[in-house]
């Protein structure tokens, strides 16, 4: 890197958005997710699964 490149963006660089950097849905979705077909419900279990039907007991 020569004198005239540094504290330059790279060509294509974007400024850093600390909002755009957001986390995806949380981890705790993992009980949502239904044993039999892996869709995952729309609420917590106990729960039946919208796409098989199938019961999804609380625990």
């Amino acid at each position: 890197m020569t004198g005239e490149q540094a504290g330059q963006p790279r060509p294509g660089a974007r400024a850093y958005d600390a909002d755009e950097d957001l986390p995806g849905d949380p981890a705790c979705l993992l009980r949502r997710v239904c044993p039999a077909c892996g869709s995952v419900a729309d609420h917590d279990p106990p729960t039946v699964c919208p796409t098989c039907h199938a019961e999804m007991p609380g625990g």
